[in-house]
């Protein structure tokens, strides 16, 4: 049997459903900022037409900014696991 298997599964699991909850929460924030738009739009320009570069703009920095987010959590994570000095190293029998 190998070693390490019901690590493996565990980390495959939490990676699922990490990658669930983010979808869903992506996809909640870019209801709320177009709901939120349309609310500021009716507000202050009723009559005017959406605009559609607006809106890309919005979707895009929600896009850009999340996993942005997450990887500047991973790092922050992995810095304070390291202390100063440490380099990573390949065990000696990784082949």
């Amino acid at each position: 049997m190998r070693e390490n298997t019901g690590r493996s599964l565990a980390v495959a699991a939490v990676s699922a459903f990490g990658y669930i909850v983010w979808a869903w929460v992506l996809a909640i924030m870019v209801w709320l900022a177009v709901t939120v738009y349309a609310i500021v739009k009716l507000i202050g320009a009723p009559n005017d037409h959406p605009s559609a570069t607006t809106l890309l703009v919005v979707i895009v920095g929600i896009v850009t900014f999340w996993p942005l987010l997450i990887s500047l959590g991973c790092y922050a994570i992995a810095r304070s696991m390291r202390r100063r000095g440490d380099t990573p190293e390949l065990p000696a029998d990784a082949t």
